[in-house]
């Protein structure tokens, strides 16, 4: 549990490391699993986190467990209702639940609170010598500049809402949803590509997402998608570098078309520990492709995180191409999990691969090198952005997944 200090909805103060609920005279004790809950979902307030997440946070290794987490999250609800907050979590359905409540993190250092047990209140610490955190009402610090921020903010939130899109920035990736898609891409991608938001939005509105979510990422590199099929628990990720001389919009088009191609697909358990991409030279799927399987160990000592990884790679024939071990030690910073990766080690590397293979001579080139970073940006559902092959979307897999969110 973390030293932070939330302020939600303006006047309320949530201290996970007390187990406390706070507004002006009013405490309320959490229990530890609530604290636990509550801290997760404010963490990523605004972003859906599926039950299996929260599930695998809260419950490790526990089956039948989601009775639990059901009466955790109607406990929770009941009590901010208490404190006159309605509908601070919403459920989505079949899917998991988002913290709907404005939100900002007041403190992050330790210790950050103490209790007042005469007074029975929260003072908060200051955090420097200049600045101090106090509990106002919205009605004492919404300037008239703030008002027409949140006015236009409004305005925006509706005429996208009537386009059936939303478009959302962080940090350097941008992101458009329409419907079950979610686009991503870069800053760098974006002008490097000079690919225009308004001309993507119609392209993506032709994809058939019934029973699944899509994220689509456009790399320096390569386009690539991944589906989640909830229902099965299915994924499958499909990765195809970009043809020299092509517009870019055009290459999405042809992904697009490939996407609803119902021919041999690589589907993977998203419970499993390994997860398996498959590449392709082109937009265009043909019968030669490479599937690289990628296969990650956590080792955890007392003060570091080493990953270490195995790429297998296989042609549509099933002839092994390469098998290289790689570890590292990782990092945490903002939204990003970061591998330092200090040794490559090539266990087998077919010559005809490097020969004849374009996309084996793509990865193995990008593997290679010592002392890169691997860089793993969060996005929605789960899903992460790598920046293999100038940035990529993938399904971490389970084990790999629990690890690069912590404390993210």
């Amino acid at each position: 549990m973390s030293s932070k200090t939330y302020k939600i909805a303006g006047d309320i103060f949530f201290s996970a490391a007390i187990f406390r609920l706070s507004k002006g005279q009013k405490d309320i004790k959490l229990s530890n699993k609530e604290a636990e809950l509550l801290e997760l979902l404010c963490n990523d307030a605004g972003t859906v986190i599926t039950r299996g997440i929260l599930l695998n946070a809260l419950w490790p290794n526990q089956d039948n467990t989601d009775t639990n987490l059901n009466r955790q999250i109607l406990s929770l609800r009941r009590k901010f209702e208490s404190l006159g907050l309605l509908e601070a979590i919403d459920t989505i359905p079949r899917v998991g639940y988002i913290f709907c409540a404005p939100i900002e993190t007041i403190t992050d250092e330790c210790p950050v609170a103490t209790i007042n047990n005469e007074e029975n209140k929260i003072v908060t610490d200051q955090l420097d010598d200049t600045k101090k955190y106090t509990r106002r009402k919205y009605d004492h610090y919404l300037s008239k500049r703030k008002v027409l921020i949140v006015a236009l903010s409004v305005i925006l939130l509706v005429f996208f809402t009537l386009l059936g899109y939303s478009l959302v920035e962080r940090d350097e990736i941008k992101m458009i949803n329409v419907d079950n898609v979610s686009f991503y891409i870069n800053r760098n991608s974006e002008k490097k590509l000079n690919l225009e938001t308004r001309k993507i939005i119609p392209v993506i509105k032709e994809i058939n997402s019934s029973n699944r979510h899509i994220s689509i990422f456009v790399g320096q590199e390569a386009i690539s998608y991944l589906t989640i099929d909830q229902k099965n628990k299915k994924i499958s990720t499909n990765v195809f570098l970009l043809r020299s001389g092509h517009p870019i919009l055009e290459e999405l088009q042809c992904v697009i078309m490939s996407m609803e191609n119902p021919g041999d697909k690589i589907t993977n358990n998203y419970d499993k520990r390994d997860t398996t991409v498959r590449y392709h030279s082109n937009c265009r799927t043909t019968d030669q492709w490479v599937d690289m399987t990628q296969q990650n160990n956590i080792l955890t000592t007392m003060d570091r995180e080493i990953i270490v990884t195995k790429f297998i790679a296989k042609d549509s024939s099933g002839n092994t191409l390469f098998d290289i071990d790689s570890f590292g030690y990782a990092k945490r910073e903002n939204n990003k999990f970061i591998v330092d990766m200090n040794n490559n080690i090539v266990n087998f590397i077919g010559q005809q691969a490097l020969i004849n293979n374009k996309i084996a001579t793509t990865l193995i080139a990008a593997l290679i090198p010592p002392k890169q970073k691997s860089i793993f940006t969060r996005l929605k559902k789960g899903v992460q952005m790598s920046n293999y092959i100038g940035g990529i979307i993938i399904w971490p897999g389970k084990e790999f997944l629990n690890v690069s969110q912590k404390n993210i």
